[in-house]
């Protein structure tokens, strides 16, 4: 379930819009390299796999994002899943993602500092995911 929640949850980060270089230069938040560090249930942290460490979220200011999913196997860790898609800013922390299914997503993303939050709300629990900036 939680592996579910973060791809989705990656899914919708990446598709959000960035800002053209017209707009006096500043830059969407969302922009940069992230790795995965945290994941909360209800403000309850819940321990990471150690594979899920190396998760890792490419967003690139062309409004397109890449992200990679390990996994350990037995072996150590191997990729076990990666997407690529479209992204765009809804405005007031709302952030759409179009993976190459063609499936949107709309979370809700925070920042503070180097820190992203993604949060989201399902069935009266949330759920957030915590990633840093490299």
């Amino acid at each position: 379930m939680k592996k579910l929640i973060l791809l989705l949850s990656v899914l919708a980060l990446v598709f959000t819009s960035c800002s053209s270089d017209d707009d006096g230069g500043s830059q969407d938040p969302f922009i940069g390299t992230w790795k995965y560090i945290q994941y909360f249930e209800d403000d309850v942290e819940y321990p990471l796999e150690e594979c899920e460490n190396q998760d890792t979220l490419v967003i690139s200011s062309n409004g397109t994002y890449n992200s990679t999913l390990y996994w350990d196997y037995g072996g150590g860790c191997e990729v076990d899943y990666q997407s690529s898609g479209t992204w765009e800013n809804l405005s007031s922390g709302l952030y759409s993602t179009t993976d190459e299914d063609g499936d949107t997503y709309v979370q809700e993303v925070e920042f503070s500092g180097n820190t992203m939050y993604i949060v989201e709300v399902e069935n009266g629990v949330t759920y957030k995911d915590v990633f840093m900036r490299q």
